[in-house]
C-alpha cells in the first residue's frame, strides 16, 4: 500500500529530473536548401531530375539526453521545362544526437506530406532519413554545416506531372546548411 504513493511521487517528478539533465532543450534551424525532384516533361517524357532551391526551418525539442522531437518544413522553387513549380515538404519525427566537442552529429527519420504545384498541385506522403553537422560558435549559436536527407515521396497525381508519368514512388535528395540557435531553461 506504501508502494502506490511513492510510484505516484517517482511519475510525477521523473519529467523535472529529465528537464535538469537536459539544459539546452530547443534547437531553431533556418538556412537555405537545395532539392531534388523529378519532373516528368508533359506529354513528352522522359523523367528529369532538377534541382530546386529555397529555405528549410526546423524545431527540435529535446526529449531525454540523445533524442529529440523534430518539426521540419521545407519550400523550394524552380523552373522545370520553363514552368515555375514549388516543392514543399512538411514533416516530424524522432531525432537522435551526440555531441563532440562544440560539434553536434545527429541523425533523423521524419515522415509528412509532399506539396507539388507546376499548373497544377498534388500531394503525398514523403519519407525522409538523414542527418547532419552543427558546429556551435557559443552555447547558443551555431552553424549546421551540412544536413543531407535521402527522401521517398509517393507519386503525384498525372495531371500534374503529364499524362505518362506512370504512377511509382520517386526518389530524392536535400541538402541544407544554415544557422542554428539553441534556448533552454
Amino acid at each position: 500500500m506504501r508502494a502506490k504513493p511513492l510510484l505516484v511521487l517517482f511519475v510525477l517528478l521523473l519529467p523535472q529530473f529529465l528537464r535538469a539533465q537536459t539544459p539546452d532543450s530547443v534547437e531553431l534551424f533556418g538556412g537555405y536548401t537545395r532539392t531534388t525532384f523529378s519532373v516528368y516533361g508533359r506529354y513528352s517524357g522522359p523523367w528529369t531530375r532538377f534541382g530546386y532551391n529555397g529555405f528549410e526551418a526546423s524545431a527540435a525539442f529535446k526529449l531525454v539526453p540523445y533524442l529529440a522531437a523534430e518539426a521540419d518544413f521545407a519550400n523550394a522553387f524552380a523552373s522545370p521545362n520553363g514552368d515555375s513549380s514549388t516543392v514543399r515538404t512538411f514533416m516530424a519525427g524522432p531525432r537522435i544526437f551526440a555531441n563532440f566537442g562544440n560539434a553536434t552529429v545527429y541523425g533523423h527519420l521524419l515522415v509528412g506530406g509532399l506539396t507539388f504545384n507546376i499548373s497544377g498541385s498534388g500531394s503525398s506522403y514523403v519519407v525522409a532519413g538523414g542527418g547532419g553537422v552543427n558546429l556551435w560558435a557559443t552555447r547558443h549559436i551555431g552553424v549546421r554545416l551540412i544536413q543531407f536527407d535521402y527522401l521517398r515521396n509517393g507519386f503525384i497525381r498525372a495531371a500534374v506531372l503529364g499524362s505518362g508519368a506512370g504512377n511509382s514512388a520517386m526518389n530524392n535528395y536535400r541538402f541544407s546548411t544554415g544557422v542554428v540557435f539553441r534556448f533552454g531553461h
